[in-house]
Formats: C-alpha cells, structure tokens, sequence
C-alpha cells in the first residue's frame, strides 16, 4: 500500500507549464489548464503529496507546489527532464493536450526519466488521440461513432451514407488531434464549406490533411468522467457540456458538472464498451458523447487525461478524485464513489471563473 503523504509528485499541466513559452497562450486552453492545475495540486495538497512543477513566468505561479519559472526562448523538456531527474520524484502527473502528439511526448519524456506515469498507457493515448483512429477502434467494437470522413477526401462525400443528412443538419470540419473546441467549425451552407476547403488547402495544406469534416447531429452534448483499472471501469460523474456555435465558429463555455445524472446507466454501459475496445484506459479519462433525438448516445471522442469537470469534482465527491486516480493506478483498485450533487462550471477567458453549487 502507497503511503500518500509520502508521495512526491511531478505535475505538469502543459500550457501553464511553460510548454508554449516561446509562443502566444491561447486565452482559452491557457484558462481550463490553469483552472486543472490548481484543482489537482490543492487536492494532492489535502492528501499530504509534495508536489513539484513549473509555470510559464507569463502565469502565476501555483500555490501548493514547488514551482520553477520557465521564460520564453528557454527549452521546457531541458528544465523538465532536470526536474525529473530527482531521485525524490516518485510518480509524474501529466495534463497536456492531444494536439501534435504533445501528450505522447509527455508520456515518453517520463517513461525515459524512469518515473511512473499517472494516467492511460502509451498505447490508449495513441489510439484516442487522433479522432479517425479512435472512431474505428471503437466503431469495429459496436460503439455508435460519429461518422467522419478526411476533409480532403470531401470529393466523395456522396458515397457517404450520412452526407444526405448533413445537406439539412450542416457540417462540422475540425483537426483529427484537436483539443477542446479549438479550430472547430459549422456550416449549415455546402458552398462555404467548399471555399473553406479550398481556401484552407492552399493556406495551410499541413493542416489540411489532418481536418476531419462530420455531419452535424443535433442532440444534447454531453460528457462523463471515468475511472478505470486493469479490470473495472466506474463513471464518476455525466456532464452537460456549455457549447455554443458564434459566427461558424465552435466554443466551449462550460459544463453542467453531473447534471447528467439520469444517463449514467448508458455512460457506464458505453464506459465499459470503450475500455473493452481500448483496455490501456487506466486511472481518469473522460469522453464526449452525443444523445441524439432517439436518446441514444453517439460517442464523438475519448480523452486519455484529465478533463475540464474534474476542476468541480472535489466538492461534490464523497472522496477526494486525486486520491481515487492514484488508487486506481498504483493500487489497481477501484472507488465506487460518485458525484452527489452538481454544479454549473462557467468558463470565459473576459471573466474570472465561477463555480456555483446547483
């Protein structure tokens, strides 16, 4: 048994970490990441778990860890891989975006530095973190997926079976390795989504090669957050996910933690399916889902990390959620604990972050 209060814990929550330090922060993955981070290391905190970090000098730096300033123009895998070689690191708590392959090289930079990794196997994170290759793992394994097909192979989109729905519902086009709601748009009109296809692969042909284009179902988004072992999988708590379409343009606002209550039995039943499909979902990971009009649930993505609700699990949970991951990944063992109440969870990068008891 691990002896939590002896614990000392690498955290790295990418973006507030430094790993855009030569670059400009996106105000909204900067916000969520900030929000994940102080979240995570107060509940490591509460448990008695020294933690260590680092923060882009851009950002305050976190208040229950020894934190390092990274400045831009300096090499964060340099300062990163220094904090890792310390023989009092124990484990290493990683929240970083699919985008580019940065969680698998998070998840390498560890596993060269010999420390274990709280959180999903190489081999989940590579196959949830591109949206094509996750869709047909899950869609061989029964799992209703959102269909999708490469943006640059549109021209046969009319032997499509779903493109004749889209003709009334619309079109959505976002990166295969995409986070949150970054780069994801609408078109209800068929000749905007054509110019934007030719536009896009003359301006950004890299880009273009990796834009998924999916019909717009309309439903209820939503989400859930997972806890899984070897053997079992427990959802913790269903979402209502704050999404809102401005100008053709996709953006997350927040979510209604567990106010989902009344569809865990189908998130658990589809939480199962997916850790069947993909076993190396270990610890905490979350997924996008969609409950069509015939209530039945459309799974659109997978998250082998942390997700946005965890920021207000804390409160409503029975036990801490930090303590419930390291259990599930250092222990093999599982809590049966689930969100007794909810809240709505208010994101806007013109405001401070409110989280209000329902």
């Amino acid at each position: 048994m691990h002896n939590k209060s002896r614990l000392k814990i690498w955290v790295c929550e990418y973006v507030s970490a430094g790993g855009l330090a030569s670059e400009t922060l996106p105000a909204s993955l900067l916000q969520e990441g900030l929000l994940m981070r102080d979240a995570l290391l107060a509940d490591l905190s509460v448990l008695g778990v020294d933690c260590i970090t680092s923060h882009d000098s851009r950002v305050a730096a976190p208040i229950h860890a020894n934190s390092l300033p990274l400045h831009p123009g300096e090499d964060a895998d340099a300062l990163w891989r220094q904090q890792l070689s310390s023989d009092d690191v124990d484990a290493c708590w990683v929240i970083a975006p699919e985008t580019g392959g940065i969680l698998q090289h998070m998840q390498q930079l560890v596993q060269t530095a010999g420390k274990v990794w709280i959180g999903c196997r190489a081999d989940a994170i590579a196959q949830t973190s591109a949206k094509s290759i996750m869709a047909e793992i899950c869609q061989q394994a029964g799992i209703t997926v959102l269909p999708h097909v490469f943006l640059a192979q549109a021209d046969a989109l009319e032997s499509l079976n779903w493109y004749y729905d889209a003709t009334t519902t619309g079109w959505v086009v976002k990166p295969d390795d995409g986070a949150g709601c970054e780069f994801t748009y609408y078109f209800k009109n068929i000749n905007e989504l054509i110019d934007f296809k030719l536009k896009i692969s003359i301006e950004n042909p890299l880009l273009f090669a990796k834009i998924l284009l999916q019909p717009y179902v309309p439903g209820l988004a939503l989400s859930m957050s997972v806890l899984s072992t070897q053997e079992r999988v427990q959802v913790i708590a269903g979402h209502r996910q704050r999404i809102d379409i401005q100008q053709g343009c996709f953006h997350f606002d927040g979510a209604g933690v567990n106010e989902a209550v009344a569809y865990l039995p189908a998130m658990q039943t589809l939480a199962e399916q997916i850790h069947g499909a993909i076993p190396g979902l270990l610890g905490y990971w979350g997924a996008d889902m969609i409950l069509t009009p015939d209530d039945q649930l459309m799974l659109v993505e997978v998250n082998p990390r942390l997700t946005t609700p965890y920021i207000a699990l804390s409160p409503l949970l029975t036990e801490n959620p930090a303590a419930m991951i390291l259990d599930a990944i250092l222990e093999n063992k599982l809590s049966t604990a689930q969100a007794q109440a909810s809240c709505t969870l208010s994101l806007s990068t013109k405001s401070r972050t409110e989280v209000l008891p329902a």
